[in-house]
């Protein structure tokens, strides 16, 4: 078939024609949407290939008798090019863009055009080959078949990550990704149909009505199904910035992905892709002991590291489309370590005493109830001192407010510098201090108490403005064995002993005994 066709040219303008409405179209309707400028370049640079390649099959004249097939090349050329681009803006890959790829890609059709109208001076484009009339080329120059195997790449990587999408996308997305690959698809099957000779229009080129199909099925996405309003969210850009560690396991309990965030919140790397979610992280021992199937919960888990690493964990069943075969389970691990600290800080807060530091009355109540029930159940021995800071009033008048609360902390110091870590120490109020000692009988506290005292004593407490010395008196009492007895019992005691120590001349250590009451 050789031009003119009218038929043939009909059909091409008419394409060419829809293809630049669609364009205008798309120009007035979304041309501030994510892709669309792409979009756009490609329909026009279609409708510019299918209506110039129009008139060539008219048989127009034209200023050189090659004119109007030469043009169709600033079409030709400019297509593979846009549709890269689109696809890379469908399938969220902008990033690609910024990188000196994009400059290859929008310099080398600037070349191939620069190439094929300055042919006739160094024929790298036709090689002297061509010839009149004739719509095809199948023996060229070099930067023809260049232009032919970079043109081919690029819709071939459009076409794997439009697959790729497509395999990763659901819902109305996956709609979207769907037409967009059928139109791509047309294009490959159209290129199968010429290879193997079955061309139905023989002589002529029929790529210009296969991409055309193409871009008409994108322009229905568009209308049909919100194609650039609706572009769905890559991987890239939702999992792998985002804060929270994510991990994905199958259901073997093997990992079979993981974000930055979460190789960073667990100190481990992707080199344990494929493992088992037990080994990899094996610092999950609460969570491991918790819930060795991994079944869904939300729960917290204490990591390792300094400081300690607090972590809110989620886990959600992954299903199959029916909602029925466990494809796997996807872990959202979320940071609180901050969020712990400032309640532990807050939890200190209202539990200190906040001029020493020492606990305070409510939780040394509760601490001392548990240390009952503790001690009657294992039938063990606690002993309780309370302690009473001498003539404090006399030490705030004689040396002002701040040597009274000096003496009250060291007093607090040295008595926590003294202790076992299970001792309880606590201010109760005033200047009257607590100090709780678990399986310890009364004889050994009050020897205990007495080497405090005698400590305290011999202690020269120094400020800006004075130097002193205080004492302390004390009052010992034992948790009684019988079922009638309490903390209020043994708090009564140890105050009639402190009232006895005080009335003997203060700075002594008593021990309570029933004469006392």
């Amino acid at each position: 078939m050789t031009p003119p066709n009218t038929s043939y040219s009909a059909l091409l303008l008419i394409a060419g024609t829809l293809g630049l409405f669609v364009a205008i179209l798309i120009l007035q309707t979304r041309r501030a949407a994510t892709g669309a400028l792409a979009l756009i370049i490609l329909l026009l640079a279609l409708a510019w290939w299918d209506i110039t390649y129009g008139i060539f099959w008219a048989g127009a004249p034209g200023p050189t008798k090659y004119f109007w097939l030469d043009i169709t090349y600033v079409g030709a050329v400019s297509v593979p090019a846009a549709l890269f681009i689109f696809t890379l803006h469908l399938t969220n890959q902008q990033d690609w863009l910024k990188r000196p790829l994009a400059a290859f890609i929008y310099i080398e059709p600037v070349l191939v055009l620069a190439a094929l109208f300055t042919d006739p001076y160094h024929g790298l484009f036709f090689a002297g080959k061509r010839v009149e009339n004739s719509a095809l080329i199948l023996d060229a120059g070099p930067v023809f078949w260049l232009n032919v195997a970079y043109s081919y790449s690029l819709i071939f990587f459009s076409t794997f990550l439009i697959v790729r999408a497509y395999l990763r996308s659901s819902g109305i997305y996956r709609k979207q990704i769907g037409i967009i690959l059928a139109g791509v698809a047309f294009t490959w099957l159209n290129s199968i149909i010429f290879v193997l000779g079955l061309n139905p229009l023989p002589g002529a080129d029929n790529t210009p009505f296969s991409f055309t199909v193409t871009a008409l099925t994108f322009a229905f996405a568009v209308s049909r199904y919100h194609l650039l309003d609706l572009i769905p969210v890559a991987r890239d850009s939702l999992i792998e910035k985002m804060a929270d560690g994510v991990l994905v396991i199958d259901p073997q309990n093997r990992i079979v992905d993981m974000n930055p965030a979460a190789q960073n919140l667990l100190n481990i790397n992707t080199n344990l892709l494929g493992q088992s979610v037990e080994q990899a992280l094996r610092k999950w021992s609460q969570y491991q002991k918790d819930s060795p199937d991994f079944i869904q919960l939300q729960t917290e888990i204490e990591l390792g590291g300094r400081p300690k690493k607090h972590v809110d964990m989620q886990i959600t069943p992954i299903l199959d489309g029916k909602g029925k075969k466990l494809l796997g389970r996807l872990i959202i691990l979320h940071d609180i370590s901050k969020l712990k600290r400032v309640q532990s800080e807050l939890h200190h807060l209202a539990n200190s005493d906040s001029l020493t530091g020492a606990i305070n009355r409510g939780h040394f109540m509760e601490l001392a109830a548990g240390e009952i029930e503790r001690a009657v159940r294992y039938k063990r021995k606690l002993s309780l001192v309370l302690m009473d800071l001498d003539v404090f009033k006399k030490i705030n008048d004689t040396h002002g407010h701040a040597s009274g609360d000096q003496a009250l902390i060291t007093l607090k110091e040295m008595c926590t510098q003294g202790i076992r870590p299970m001792d309880i120490f606590a201010r109760l109020g005033g200047e009257e201090f607590a100090l709780l000692m678990p399986e310890t009988p009364q004889k050994k506290a009050a020897f205990l108490a007495e080497r405090l005292r005698a400590r305290i004593e011999a202690t020269t407490i120094k400020t800006d403005t004075s130097a002193f010395k205080v004492t302390i008196s004390m009052g010992v009492t034992e948790f009684g064995s019988r079922d009638s007895d309490s903390l209020e019992g043994l708090l009564h005691r140890a105050d009639r002993a402190l009232y006895k120590a005080k009335a003997k001349g203060r700075n002594k250590v008593v021990i309570w005994d029933a004469r006392m009451g």
